[in-house]
């Protein structure tokens, strides 16, 4: 080495540096580890075949054929199979419907769901241009339970004392506003009532089929004659008593539609008052909270006002037995994911009749399909169900009641948890969905010896969608 030449001392790396690498290895190691677990958790796992809060069959893998591996079905089921039978999968949704909670609006304490909420006028006419601002009129949070009443209606077509309301209006029905079958989907609305429990409530865009309604019924009562008589009774939905006073702006009157529909049936009809035997239960579990539909307890003070118009048994509640079913989680769960909701499920509970009877089962178009019985086994989330399992079979049911009397019940899914009601009132009871029936009705009810025919169903179906399917129903073939 010549002298005064020195080697060249290597380049020290700041410790800030030194830590930041270190870090950098952590984080990448960290990340990789979290993605090998999830990936090992996705495959080993026990995968979910049932969603009981989407009350549905999950996805099944594919069979592996070489037909389905070609057109490409095999790769895409496998797909649609890993992501919807995702181990843990009620839990994430539970994490996600929390998330959700703070997505919705939240005013006065009541968080609305579904796209814009619309202020119902008061006009006949459709309003040019609705504001779509909510306006909060009452920042309280209390809902309606007391009994409205007023003038009794004396005309001969109704039955039963019928309650006026003092804030009615007459409504438009917005063409925006969507529309489904059995609820119209123009809002949703979950709140917390003063018990505790969280209820979700439906809003109400108005009657736009409601004369549709009138003339269907009329006709048909007239082209039945003498020998059958006709009834109509309309349920309210609970919006109707539980609606929070600061949204009743943004709802139109259920009861209001109701009358209007009474006021118009012809003599040949005789209206059944259930609004205002309801209003007298409302502080009762009548309704589900999380469903669209009563409970079976508010089909029973209905149908007991049925049975008593048409001079037939009632037999009194404690006469059945009654079945708890707990975790009911329904339609309007379903539509917003709510996690108030999903804590808070209902309690579902129905009742079977002391007395005697047989049910059989047709098609639509009165093939027999099998003798099945009327309550089913379901599970939890599909409570409602349990009433011969949905809608879209003829239900034919045989009682020991010897009084000769036949029952034709022309209904939307309102009516399923009634027919127990009507088991000990009548020898024969015929169930038909106005929705799912491809016989001439006339015919059908003469060839019978149907005695009395009730017309029954929620207003969102009498004033909506469902009188539509309705009117084809009963139009003579």
């Amino acid at each position: 080495m010549q002298k005064g030449k020195h080697l060249k001392e290597p380049t020290k790396i700041p410790e800030d540096k030194k830590q930041k690498r270190k870090l950098n290895i952590i984080n990448i190691c960290v990340t990789a580890s979290l993605f090998i677990a999830a990936a090992v958790s996705l495959t080993l796992f026990e995968r979910p075949t049932f969603s009981a809060s989407e009350k549905r069959e999950l996805a099944e893998l594919p069979e592996f054929n070489a037909e389905n591996l070609f057109s490409g079905k095999f790769t895409d089921g496998v797909s649609k199979w890993y992501n919807d039978t995702v181990p843990w999968r009620e839990g994430f949704k539970d994490i996600s419907a929390k998330i959700n909670k703070c997505m919705g609006v939240s005013l006065g304490g009541v968080t609305v769901y579904g796209g814009p909420v619309n202020v119902i006028t008061t006009t006949s006419a459709p309003a040019a241009e609705p504001d779509i601002k909510p306006i909060v009129t009452d920042s309280s949070d209390s809902f309606v339970s007391d009994s409205q009443t007023g003038e009794t209606s004396a005309e001969e077509n109704t039955v039963t004392e019928k309650a006026t309301e003092t804030e009615a209006a007459t409504t438009a029905y917005d063409p925006r506003n969507e529309v489904a079958p059995g609820i119209q989907t123009n809002g949703q609305i979950i709140f917390q009532q003063p018990d505790g429990h969280y209820r979700a409530v439906s809003l109400y865009g108005g009657g736009f089929n409601r004369d549709k309604f009138v003339s269907t019924v009329n006709g048909f009562a007239e082209r039945l004659g003498e020998n059958i008589q006709t009834y109509v009774m309309i349920a309210p939905c609970s919006g109707e008593y539980y609606l929070p006073k600061n949204w009743e702006s943004y709802s139109a009157s259920q009861s209001e539609d109701i009358d209007y529909i009474a006021d118009n049936l012809s003599d040949k009809v005789i209206n059944v008052d259930c609004t205002s035997v309801l209003r007298e239960h409302a502080d009762e579990y009548i309704y589900t909270r999380s469903d669209h539909h009563w409970q079976p307890l508010g089909a029973y003070y209905a149908a007991d006002a049925f049975c008593k118009a048409a001079g037939v048994d009632s037999p009194a509640l404690e006469t059945y037995e009654k079945r708890v079913v707990e975790g009911f989680l329904g339609y309007l769960y379903q539509n917003t994911q709510d996690a108030n909701l999903l804590n808070d499920p209902d309690t579902f509970t129905y009742y079977i009749p002391a007395n005697d009877f047989k049910c059989y089962y047709y098609d639509t178009a009165y093939n027999f399909d099998n003798r099945y019985p009327f309550f089913l086994q379901m599970d939890p989330a599909n409570s409602y169900q349990i009433f011969m399992g949905g809608d879209q079979k003829i239900v034919r049911v045989e009682t020991d009641v010897k009084n000769g009397r036949k029952l034709a019940v022309f209904k939307d899914s309102y009516g399923n948890a009634e027919i127990p009601f009507y088991m000990g009132g009548y020898e024969e009871i015929y169930v038909l969905d106005v929705r799912y029936f491809d016989l001439d009705a006339e015919t059908f009810l003469k060839e019978n010896g149907i005695d009395d025919v009730l017309f029954t169903m929620c207003v969102f179906s009498a004033a909506g969608v469902n009188c539509d399917a309705m009117e084809e129903t009963l139009a003579a073939k």
